[in-house]
């Protein structure tokens, strides 16, 4: 819960339990429910989402257990919330979710495993584009290597370079990003870092892949473009007026930092206002 509370910026508990809404996020909940799909933890989402007081949808199979029952019976609509003669919600939630606006698919493994249904359900996400976060490692994010039973999409071609055998043709209209020797070691960590993090991959994943994260974010972070210098400063001289901007990893662009304090181990900078 602590974890989803400061992915998704929500604010402090009340005394009743509830938090505050989220000064980054509007969030709605899409929740799988059935005899064998309403597992503890698909309960423990639904009670943060409760407590977060977000609007949620529930894919039904028209079967169910005790939890079930909880869930369906606190939607605001169920005419409208219910979506029933669902036979495959897994599958039928990936197909709800890409048809929604910044989707992300919530998954939960055991010691690092998915089940045969959780493996597919990431799959089908994965080839719509949709993000998938493990919350049982705190919301690792899946990709295809965690996949091994599943083929991914056709890999992008290689392309010649004169300079190199083979790399990755990418074209951008982005502007050309300079570092400074600091900032150019710090993106060279990073990557050394996710190196030796593949070398552990199947040793101390937990431990290492929260504080890999936040490396790698930190190096997109320096690949952004730089703040504008105000035109009539000097310089050496510093803006007298400066606002917060927070780095956002979905777009790989800082942001207004907006009210409120600004998310546990976000990238942070103050920039001329």
């Amino acid at each position: 819960m602590d974890t989803l509370n400061s992915h998704f910026s929500l604010g402090s508990e009340d005394a009743e339990g509830y938090f505050a809404p989220s000064d980054r996020y509007t969030l709605t909940a899409l929740i799988p429910a059935g005899e064998t799909i309403t597992s503890q933890g698909v309960h423990a989402v639904w009670e943060w989402a409760i407590r977060c007081e977000l609007p949620y949808k529930v894919l039904w199979n028209e079967t169910g257990n005790p939890r079930t029952d909880d869930i369906l019976g606190n939607v605001d609509n169920p005419e409208d919330d219910i979506l029933i003669n669902c036979v495959d919600p897994d599958n039928g939630m990936v197909e709800q979710l890409a048809k929604a606006e910044n989707p992300m698919l919530l998954v939960l493994s055991t010691e690092g495993q998915f089940d045969k249904a959780t493996a597919e359900a990431a799959a089908a996400a994965l080839r719509e584009r949709i993000p998938v976060h493990d919350l049982s490692r705190m919301l690792l994010e899946v990709t295809w290597q965690h996949l091994p039973d599943h083929d991914p999409p056709e890999a992008q071609a290689l392309e010649a370079e004169a300079d190199r055998p083979t790399a990755l043709t990418l074209v951008s209209d982005a502007p050309d990003v300079t570092l400074t020797a600091g900032e150019a070691t710090a993106v060279n960590q990073a990557l050394a870092d996710a190196e030796s993090f593949l070398d552990v991959v199947f040793g101390g994943m937990v431990n290492s892949a929260a504080e890999l994260r936040q490396s790698l974010i930190r190096g997109r972070s320096l690949l952004a473009p730089k703040p504008a210098i105000p035109a009539d400063a000097t310089d050496g001289e510093k803006p007298r007026k400066t606002r917060l901007e927070i780095f956002n990893e979905k777009s790989g662009q800082w942001e207004p930092a907006g009210r409120g304090r600004p998310p546990k181990d976000a990238q942070t900078r103050r920039v001329p206002a």
